[in-house]
Formats: C-alpha cells, structure tokens, sequence
C-alpha cells in the first residue's frame, strides 16, 4: 500500500467532526493534511487572524507537512505547519510512523474539538485557542504502533 492510499483509508474511517484533507503536491513529493474545524460564535465577538472579526461562524485551519526530505528542506517550514514529518524519497515513510501518525491525530483531534467548543462557549473563560500538537504522546503512538507489528514503509505512490 503507498502512502496515499493509507491516508486516504484513515481519514474516511476517523470520526472527526471537522474536515481533514489532502493536498498532495507531486512536484516536490509532498503532502499538506489540512484540518479544519468550524462553530458558531454564540454571540461572542472573537477576533481572527487577520485583526478582524467573526460575525456568526468561526473557521479554525491548521495543517501537517509531510515531504520528502530529499526535495524539500521541511524544517524552513515548521513555522507554517502544526508538525512537519519527513520521509524519504519513494521509498516513502516507516509505517510505524504513518500508523502512529494517525492514531495519535485521532485522539489529538477530538480534544481539539472539545477545546474548540470550550473557546466558542460564552459561558466557558477560554481566551485563545490552538490545537497543541505534544511530541511526546506522537512518539508514544509510534513507538506503540511498533510495537503492534507496524513494520516496512508505505511507499511514495506511483501516480
């Protein structure tokens, strides 16, 4: 199975009540997981990004970098990125790390929302809101997913 296949599998299986999508960019072997989440302002005058300010509905985007490390020099934008991940070149990325990937988004995610929520809720003294990515619990999940049998690589596909 490559790659894209598997992210495409694990995104229609997630129970996420946001939007995860793919954009893949086969010009520099890269792939953008954006994830977008969107509620209502209850009344609440919520400044955006850009100094404005919503009216009835809020849209919350973030997005993870997968490239290859061979055509793209990630860490330049790690800054852009809630988690930037590397793999390498058609070989493409361990399976440990792509299945690890997943299962902590899965968990990483529904918290989100619920914080999401929680910020949106005018009767909730949440100021500022972020997904709040923990390196840590990522490295859990792909040491687990080894330790499940996760082994070999989801190659770079072929299109």
């Amino acid at each position: 199975m490559d790659m894209l296949t598997f992210m495409e599998n694990r995104i229609d299986q997630m129970d996420f009540a946001g939007d995860l999508n793919i954009n893949w960019d086969g010009d520099i072997r890269s792939f953008e997981l954006e994830i977008t989440m969107v509620g209502q302002t209850n009344d609440l005058e919520i400044e955006n990004q850009e100094g404005g300010t919503a009216d009835q509905e809020v849209t919350y985007d973030d997005a993870l970098l997968i490239y290859d490390q061979q055509k793209v020099a990630g860490d330049k934008y790690a800054d852009n990125y809630l988690k930037t991940i590397p793999f390498n070149g058609r070989q493409g990325i361990e399976q440990a790390t792509l299945t690890g990937l997943f299962n902590y988004l899965e968990t990483l995610l529904d918290d989100s929302m619920n914080d999401f929520l929680d910020f949106l809720d005018p009767e909730m003294s949440v100021a500022t809101f972020q997904i709040n990515w923990s390196q840590a619990d990522y490295q859990q999940a792909v040491q687990e997913a080894k330790l499940a049998g996760a082994a070999g690589f989801f190659s770079y596909p072929k299109y």
